[in-house]
C-alpha cells in the first residue's frame, strides 16, 4: 500500500505576485465585482412608497449592529465597524439606546445605517473576487488564467452579488475567510514561514464575523512533514480521504435526532472497518479506537449540539432537528443546487475535472492544504449542518469557482475563444436574472393593488415592511381553522411564498415533504392550511391574483419548479378573497 503524498515545500512562483500588469488586472476585476453590488446598494428598497422612501427588504440585515448595541444575540464584529462608519458620516446611534431592543432595531434598520452596512458588504464582497484570484495565481502560477477566471466567476456570481448588496455579515465573513486563506497560501508558496506570525490578525475576523470556527483547520497545512508521514503511515491517499469522509458520516449520524432516538449507536462500529489496523502505528490505532466515543461525547455538549443537531421545537413550531433522516438528502442536494445557481451550469460542469486536476497538484500540496477549512466546512454542510439556508453555503462558492477554473484550464475548452465568451456570459445573464428578483420584487407591484383597495380589510403574511399607510394585520394560520371566524373578519388575505414555502420542498425541508411532522419551522396544521389554500381547496378562500417572481435562466426555472423561488426574502405573492 503506497503512503499518502505528504505536503512538500513548494518552489517559489516565478513571477512577482503584484508586479507588471497584474495590479491593473486586479483593479479591473475589483471594478467588475464592485459595479453590480453598488448598483443594488443605491437602488434596492428605495422609493417604493414615495420619492425618498426606504423599505427594508431583508430583516436579517444589520443583525450585527443590533448585537453591538445590546439589542440582539449575535456576533458584534461587523456591527461595531458599521456603527463607527455611520457615525463618521453623521448617522451615529441616538444616545442611551444601548440595551433597548426596539430602539436599537429602529436605528440599525434605518436607511442611514443600512446604506453604510450595505456599502461595507458590497466592498468586502467585491474584494473576495480579488482574494480568490490571488489564491489562484499563487497556487497555479504557470496557468494564470485559473486565478483570473476564478475571480471573474465570483465577481459575476448573482448569488454572491445578492448576498453582497445586503447589509448582513455573510459577504464580509467570506471575505475575511479568504483573506486568511490567501495569506496562508502566500506564506506556503513563497516559503515565508515567519509571516505566519501575522496570521492571527486575519484569523480573528475570519472566526468572529460569523463564528466560522472552521478557519482553525488552516493550521493543518503547517504540520511538519515528519508528522504527516507518521499520521498517514500505512494509508494511501484514497484511504485517508475515505477515513475523513467516514468521520464526517459519524458526526452526521450522531447529529441526527432520529438516529439518537432509535439508539442505533452500534452502527458507529462500521467506522472501524475503514481503518487498516495492520498497517498503522500502535498509538494511531489507540486514537482510531477512540474516535467514535469521542465524537459521541462532543455531540453531547450543548453548544456543539446546537450547531450540529438543533432543537425539536421552536417559536415557529418544529425546529431543525425535526427533519430527522431526511437531513442528509436535503444537505447533499442543497450543496450542488447552490453551486449550480451561484456559478452557472457551464462552470459547474468543470468542477469534477477540477477535482481530478487537483489530485495532480503535488508540487504545491502544502499550499493547497491551506484551503482545508473549506473542505471541512463542505463536509459539515453535506452531512452535519441542521440549518441550511443557502446563504450558509456562501463560503464554498469561491473555492468552487477555483475548482471550476482549474478544470476549465485542464482541458482544451479554455483555448476556444467563443466558449470562453459563453463561459462568462452565462453567469452574467444568471446574475441579471437572480439580482433582478430584488429589483422587481412583487411587493413593489403590491403597492398598486393597495391603492386600488384603500379601505379593504386585509390580513397579510409577507416579510419585513408592508406598504406605508396600509391597515393590514399580520395573519396567523389559526385564523382559518374551523369556521374561520377570525379570517372572515377580513376581506382579503395576502400570502407570501416566504411564509408558505415551509409547507413545501425548499432549502430547509429538502425534497421529501410527505410527512408534515418533519418539515422545518412550521406545524402540521399550518402545512395543511397552506397546501389547501394554494390548491384552491380551502372553503373560505378564492385566489384573486398572483404576483410572481419572473425568471428566464434554466437554473432558476429548474429551482422554481422543484424548490420554489431561490431567494429567501423575495417570493411570489398570492392575494385571496375571503368568502363566507
Amino acid at each position: 500500500m503506497s503512503p499518502v503524498a505528504a505536503p512538500q515545500d513548494p518552489r517559489p512562483a516565478p513571477l512577482p505576485l503584484l508586479g507588471g500588469r497584474r495590479l491593473l488586472y486586479l483593479g479591473v476585476l475589483l471594478l467588475l465585482a464592485l459595479a453590480p453590488r453598488l448598483y443594488s446598494v443605491h437602488f434596492l428598497g428605495w422609493h417604493w412608497d414615495r420619492p425618498g422612501s426606504f423599505t427594508l427588504v431583508n430583516f436579517d440585515e444589520a443583525g450585527s449592529c443590533r448585537a453591538a448595541l445590546g439589542g440582539f444575540s449575535y456576533s458584534t464584529f461587523v456591527g461595531r465597524q458599521t456603527i463607527a462608519l455611520a457615525s463618521l458620516v453623521g448617522a451615529a446611534p441616538p444616545a442611551g439606546i444601548t440595551g433597548d431592543a426596539r430602539a436599537v432595531k429602529a436605528y440599525c434598520h434605518s436607511a442611514e445605517h443600512i446604506r453604510v452596512a450595505r456599502y461595507y458588504s458590497a466592498v468586502t464582497g467585491a474584494l473576495t473576487a480579488v482574494m480568490i484570484a490571488l489564491i489562484g495565481l499563487l497556487l497555479v502560477p504557470d496557468r494564470p488564467g485559473v486565478g483570473w477566471s476564478a475571480g471573474a466567476l465570483v465577481a459575476l456570481s448573482g448569488f454572491h452579488i445578492s448576498e453582497s448588496h445586503s447589509g448582513t455579515v455573510d459577504a464580509p465573513s467570506v471575505f475575511f475567510i479568504y483573506a486568511l486563506l490567501a495569506w496562508l497560501v502566500y506564506c506556503a508558496t513563497r516559503g515565508r514561514r515567519s509571516l505566519l506570525l501575522a496570521s492571527p490578525l486575519l484569523l480573528v475576523p475570519a472566526i468572529w464575523t460569523k463564528y466560522w470556527v472552521f478557519a482553525l483547520f488552516g493550521g493543518v497545512a503547517w504540520l511538519p512533514l515528519r508528522a504527516w508521514r507518521y499520521l498517514s503511515h500505512g494509508m494511501s491517499a484514497r484511504r485517508v480521504a475515505l477515513v475523513i469522509v467516514a468521520t464526517a458520516l459519524v458526526f452526521g449520524l450522531l447529529s441526527n435526532a432520529d438516529f439518537r432516538q432509535a439508539r442505533l449507536y452500534p452502527l458507529l462500529a462500521l467506522w472501524y472497518l475503514v481503518i487498516p489496523w495492520r498497517s498503522i502505528r500502535r498509538p494511531m490505532a489507540i486514537f482510531c479506537l477512540l474516535v467514535p466515543p469521542l465524537a459521541y461525547l462532543l455531540c453531547r455538549i450543548d453548544l456543539i449540539a446546537s450547531y450540529t443537531t438543533g432543537g425539536m421545537a421552536g417559536s415557529f413550531g418544529t425546529a431543525y432537528a425535526a427533519i430527522g433522516w431526511h437531513k442528509w438528502l436535503r444537505n447533499l442536494l442543497n450543496l450542488p443546487l447552490v453551486l449550480l445557481v451561484g456559478l452557472g451550469l457551464p462552470a459547474c460542469l468543470f468542477i469534477p475535472t477540477g477535482l481530478r486536476a487537483l489530485a495532480g497538484e503535488r508540487d504545491r500540496a502544502r499550499a493547497w492544504l491551506c484551503l482545508a477549512p473549506v473542505l471541512v466546512f463542505a463536509l459539515y454542510m453535506a452531512f452535519v449542518a441542521p440549518v441550511t439556508y443557502y446563504r450558509h453555503y456562501l463560503p464554498l462558492l469561491p473555492a468552487a469557482a477555483l475548482l471550476a477554473a482549474l478544470g476549465l484550464f485542464a482541458t482544451r475548452w479554455a483555448q476556444r475563444g467563443w466558449f470562453m465568451l459563453l463561459f462568462f456570459l452565462w453567469p452574467a445573464l444568471l446574475a441579471v436574472d437572480l439580482v433582478g428578483d430584488y429589483h422587481q420584487d412583487p411587493r413593489i407591484a403590491l403597492r398598486q393593488w393597495y391603492s386600488e383597495h384603500p379601505d379593504a380589510r386585509v390580513f397579510q403574511s409577507f416579510y419585513v415592511n408592508p406598504p406605508v399607510g396600509t391597515r393590514g394585520r399580520l395573519f396567523r394560520p389559526e385564523y382559518a381553522a374551523g369556521d374561520a371566524a377570525a379570517l372572515r373578519q377580513a376581506r382579503y388575505l395576502i400570502l407570501s411564498e416566504n411564509w408558505y414555502d415551509t409547507a413545501f420542498a425548499n432549502e430547509l425541508n429538502g425534497p421529501l415533504v410527505d410527512d408534515p411532522g418533519r418539515l422545518v419551522k412550521t406545524r402540521p396544521e399550518y402545512v395543511r392550511f397552506y397546501r389547501e389554500a394554494l390548491a384552491g381547496q380551502h372553503p373560505h378562500l378564492a385566489e384573486e391574483r398572483l404576483i410572481p417572481v419572473e425568471n428566464f435562466m434554466p437554473e432558476l426555472l429548474l429551482h422554481r419548479r422543484f424548490y420554489g423561488t431561490f431567494q429567501l426574502f423575495v417570493g411570489d405573492l398570492r392575494i385571496f378573497r375571503v368568502v363566507d
